[in-house]
C-alpha cells in the first residue's frame, strides 16, 4: 500500500491546481491571439437578407455558413455574385418561379441556393449522407417565431432560461 502524509496531499493538490490555473491562462491567451475568420463578403450578406427577409441576419450564424460554404463551393463569391442578380431580377416570394428560373442556370448556382436556405432555416448544410449541423437556436425559422415558439429542447424553458431567477408568485393556493 502507498503510504502519504497530508503535507504531500496539500502540497501536491496545490502544484496539480496552480498548473491547471497556469495552463488555463496560457491557453485563453493562445486562443485569444488566434487570427479571427475572415468578414462575411457584403454579396453574400446582400443575399441573406434576400432569402430570409430580415433585415439583419444573426452575424454569427452569417460567418458560420459562409466559412462552411467555403470548402464545398470553390467559386462562392462569383456564384453568390450571381445569385444576387438572379434574386433582383425575379420575386424572392415567388418561389416555383424563383426555382424554374434557377434550374435555366448552372447547377452549382441551384446547389448555392438550396444549401443556403437550408443553411438560414434548419440550420444543417450538405448532403443527407454526409450533413454538417452548423446552427441550432438562432436559425430563422426560431427567429420568425421566437414571440410564441421557441425551439424545440428537453429542456422546460426558453434558451438560457436559468440565467434569471424564477419569479416569485403572489397567490398561493
Amino acid at each position: 500500500m502507498f503510504a502519504i502524509s497530508r503535507r504531500r496531499l496539500v502540497l501536491g493538490s496545490a502544484g496539480l491546481l496552480a498548473a491547471g490555473a497556469l495552463a488555463q491562462n496560457l491557453l485563453g491567451r493562445a486562443a485569444l491571439a488566434a487570427p479571427d475568420a475572415a468578414p462575411t463578403p457584403g454579396n453574400f450578406l446582400a443575399v441573406s437578407r434576400a432569402l430570409t427577409g430580415m433585415p439583419l441576419p444573426d452575424p454569427q450564424l452569417a460567418q458560420r455558413l459562409y466559412q462552411a460554404l467555403l470548402p464545398r463551393f470553390p467559386q462562392l463569391n462569383p456564384l453568390l455574385d450571381a445569385l444576387a442578380t438572379l434574386l433582383q431580377r425575379h420575386d424572392v416570394q415567388d418561389g416555383a418561379a424563383l426555382q424554374r428560373q434557377l434550374a435555366q442556370h448552372a447547377a452549382p448556382l441551384t446547389h448555392l441556393y438550396h444549401a443556403l436556405i437550408s443553411g438560414w432555416y434548419l440550420g444543417v448544410i450538405g448532403d443527407a449522407d454526409r450533413p454538417e449541423c452548423i446552427a441550432f437556436e438562432n436559425i430563422v425559422s426560431y427567429q420568425l417565431v421566437r414571440d410564441s415558439l421557441t425551439p424545440p429542447s428537453y429542456c422546460p424553458g426558453e434558451p438560457n432560461f436559468w440565467v434569471r431567477p424564477p419569479q416569485k408568485e403572489s397567490n398561493h393556493v
